[in-house]
């Protein structure tokens, strides 16, 4: 049989046979290269996707969504860490309360340095208990307790005419112990308590004013007018103040408006991280009573003191 008789013969199978094959050709391309009806689709597909990725990396990103039917992956990397505010001034009051105490003394009574107007151009600078005279009991001012062994400090101005010092102490139970003198620093308002607790007793953690930056957040903790334990909150209003109060100069102390009252005195002045970075000492006081400038101590002034007591 010759071959054109053959196709004659069988062109009907070869045009099915053909259609087929074409058929499978146009469906295998169309899997797997995009050719053919789903080319478009494909295509789209794939964009869509793309699109999708970017705009999850870009609410990664930012913070926001514009799909709430998007369950998020979480995001794994070295890189991230757990931060805290500096702003948190409840952390940080609850990390120096305990080691803040009240100092008392049977007996005191006003002298210049402590009772009278101090001696500045406009006659209105005083430490932070003006004319007073104290009765049996009475609250004097606070203090900070710098070692676990019972060392504490105050302003030398609070302990100047007491007899008898007690420190109250707050952090395992409210009790009284008596307190002695270790150390008197009158050229910087500093002086240095020591009780005798029965189990070492919470410190507070000594920061560094020279970080100190004007505006920086900062809460004065003690005990005005008697009121034991109370906080206020203000900011650094200048970092290098210097004052003159009763003839004597002080450099480079820090302003703020975080209200000091008489009671406040020897109380610490606490950053965002509970670090203390002064000591609170006087205030501008036309009327008496705190006006909204008070001054503190800086701790760096300081640190020497507490190390020459604890040698001792």
């Amino acid at each position: 049989m010759k071959q054109s008789e053959w196709i004659s013969n069988n062109i009907l199978s070869i045009i099915v046979a053909l259609i087929v094959l074409n058929f499978v050709l146009i469906s295998w391309g169309a899997m797997n290269f995009g050719f053919g009806a789903r080319k478009d689709l494909n295509l789209y597909d794939l964009s869509a996707a793309r699109n999708k990725t970017l705009l999850l990396q870009q609410e990664a990103l930012t913070g926001t969504t514009t799909d709430t039917s998007i369950t998020r992956l979480p995001v794994a990397s070295s890189s991230l860490k757990l931060t805290c505010s500096d702003d948190d001034l409840g952390t940080a009051f609850a990390a120096v309360r305990p080691a803040v105490v009240n100092i008392t003394a049977d007996k005191a009574t006003t002298s210049k340095r402590g009772g009278s107007s101090m001696t500045t151009t406009a006659d209105t600078l005083l430490f932070d208990d003006p004319a007073i005279r104290f009765v049996e009991e009475q609250s004097l001012g606070t203090g900070i307790i710098v070692d676990g062994r019972g060392y504490i400090v105050t302003n030398a101005h609070v302990v100047a005419t007491a007899q008898n010092i007690k420190v109250i102490v707050f952090s395992f139970e409210r009790k009284a112990y008596a307190a002695e003198i270790v150390l008197k620093d009158i050229a910087h308002d500093i002086a240095v308590l020591r009780i005798y607790p029965e189990r070492p007793l919470p410190t507070v953690v000594l920061g560094d004013s020279a970080m100190v930056k004007v505006a920086d957040r900062v809460m004065a903790v003690g005990a005005p007018f008697g009121l034991e334990q109370s906080v206020t909150a203000g900011i650094i209003s200048d970092d290098k103040r210097n004052l003159v109060i009763d003839g004597m100069t002080y450099e480079n102390m820090l302003q703020t408006d975080a209200a000091i009252n008489r009671g406040n005195s020897g109380g610490p002045l606490v950053n965002g991280k509970g670090e203390i970075i002064g000591i609170t000492t006087a205030i501008y006081a036309p009327t008496g009573v705190f006006t909204g400038i008070g001054f503190a101590i800086p701790i760096n002034q300081i640190k020497p003191i507490v190390k020459e007591a604890l040698a001792r």
